[in-house]
Order: C-alpha cells, then sequence, then structure tokens
C-alpha cells in the first residue's frame, strides 16, 4: 500500500487537480502532505488558492484522514525530490502545453524524477480517465517493482493490466522490417514474448486473477507507450539508472506528453511490496 502521499502545491489548478487526484486513488494512504516551496524553480499562479483550505476541502472529504501542510524554503527539484521515499508516492500537477517543451532535455519534474527515492506521479489537467492500466516493459533486466506497481494500480482501480514492449531496432530496423526472413521473425516474436512473460511472472504469483495483455509493438518506444496511454487510466513505466541523465527519451517524452497520468518508477521501490 501507499503509506504516504505528497502533492506539490503552487496553488494552481493542476496541483488542485492532482490533489484530487490523489485523494481519489489513494484513500488507504495514511498521511497526505501538501509541500509548498518558496524558493528557486517554484511558482506561485497568479489565482494562488491556499495550501491550508485545499488541505482543510480534503480533511472534510475525508474525515479522520491526516493531512498537513508544509511550507519550506530553498530548491523546488531538491525539496519535491527529498519528499520522496520507496513506500511514498510524490504527485505533481502538470501543465498545459507541454508539448512545447518537448524539445528540451528536461523539466522541472523530470528533474525531480532522476534524483527521486521513490515513484513519482505526473498528472495532466482535465484527464478524466481509461479503462486500463499500462506498463511498459523495456527488458528481462526491469527491476520487478515497476511490473508489481503497475499490477497494483490495476487492481486497485478494477481494471486489465496491459503490458507493452517495443523491441530495440537492429542496424536502424526494428522487429519484421527485414523482407524475407519470417522464419527467424517469428522465432524473435516469440522468444520477446516469452521475456515478457517472465517479466510478469511476479504479478502472475501476487495477482493471479488479475487480466493482464501481452503486446510486442514495432515502432519508436515513447510513441507506442503514449499510443497505448490515449484509452488508459494510468501509465507505469520504470527509471533506468544506466542511462545517461541528460537523455532518457522515452521517460521524458511520456511524462510530457502522456494523456493519462504516468507514474515513474525507481529501481528498489515498496509500493507493491507493502501490499
Amino acid at each position: 500500500m501507499t503509506r504516504r502521499v505528497v502533492v506539490a502545491w503552487n496553488g494552481s489548478a493542476a496541483a488542485g487537480e492532482a490533489l484530487e487526484w490523489a485523494g481519489r486513488h489513494y484513500p488507504e494512504a495514511e498521511r497526505i502532505e501538501l509541500v509548498e516551496v518558496d524558493g528557486r524553480g517554484s511558482r506561485a499562479d497568479p489565482s494562488h488558492r491556499d495550501a491550508e483550505a485545499a488541505a482543510e476541502a480534503l480533511r472534510r472529504q475525508r474525515p479522520g484522514a491526516a493531512v498537513a501542510v508544509a511550507h519550506e524554503h530553498g530548491d523546488l527539484v531538491e525539496t519535491l525530490a527529498g519528499r520522496t521515499a520507496p513506500d511514498a508516492l510524490l504527485v505533481l500537477g502538470g501543465r498545459e502545453h507541454e508539448e512545447s517543451r518537448l524539445g528540451h532535455r528536461t523539466s522541472t519534474a523530470y528533474r525531480v524524477v532522476l534524483d527521486a527515492e521513490g515513484p513519482v506521479a505526473v498528472v495532466p489537467q482535465a484527464f478524466r480517465g481509461g479503462s486500463a492500466v499500462v506498463v511498459g516493459i523495456a527488458g528481462p533486466h526491469d527491476d520487478p517493482c515497476v511490473v508489481l506497481s503497475a499490477a497494483e494500480e490495476a487492481t486497485r482501480r478494477h481494471q486489465r493490466l496491459v503490458a507493452v514492449h517495443v523491441p530495440k531496432p537492429l542496424l536502424g530496423v526494428g522487429l519484421g522490417a527485414l523482407p524475407g526472413e519470417s522464419v527467424a521473425q517469428a522465432r524473435e516474436l516469440r522468444d520477446l514474448e516469452r521475456m515478457v512473460d517472465d517479466a510478469l511472472a511476479p504479478v502472475k504469483e501476487r495477482y493471479p486473477r488479475l487480466p493482464v495483455a501481452k503486446h510486442v509493438l514495432r515502432g519508436r518506444a515513447a510513441d507506442v507507450l503514449l499510443a497505448e496511454a490515449r484509452s488508459a487510466s494510468l501509465l507505469v513505466i520504470g527509471r533506468d539508472d544506466a542511462a545517461p541523465r541528460d537523455r532518457r527519451p522515452v521517460t521524458h517524452g511520456g511524462m510530457l506528453l502522456s494523456p493519462a497520468p504516468v507514474v515513474v518508477v525507481p529501481p528498489g521501490t515498496e509500493l507493491a511490496q507493502a501490499s
């Protein structure tokens, strides 16, 4: 279970929607914290909504819930990343027109994700819901916590889990792109499907009744995951700590452009393991 939920607060409509989303989907959380940061990188919305008023409104909706407000001074990224933990969830509100930032190598949310010690959710504005939880499977060395966290979220929502793997292209071509090699391609597809089955083995053991769909699809990984997320309630992706810190296009692109909320799960996350 998610023991603690932390919502980054700046008084904006995006922060309000992130708080509402967190309160709706994590009713079992022992504590919800609104963190307001005054310092480098922080931005207060012109139509500022008071954090204390937002917390009080949530307390009325959830009598007995532990809802707290923290006012911090310092660097925004460092402060928010410092609030993360393996058994907690940090929730950030997405902004409009994020696609204009896709060419940037980084963003505030992405820099928080890179330093986070626990899962981070980005909730796009005006999100209205979806019918499945999508999880990206990068390869056989993925940390099991990624698929387990996605399975927990699917179970929480009473929805199916959709596991998506996009093979890396070989010498500039993807799966099935070479003519005259149908036998080899079929063998490769079977191997990839077997890899996906192996990656999902912890889910089958812990959530035996959870409906699971498996897709091995060609294309750019970010594009494929975003297409799958169009009808999703949540997109769950891992954080590749072996990749260069200044270039993680799949994670960053998903955070900026996904029509569904995105949860980025770093290695060692205990979000699903504590249930």
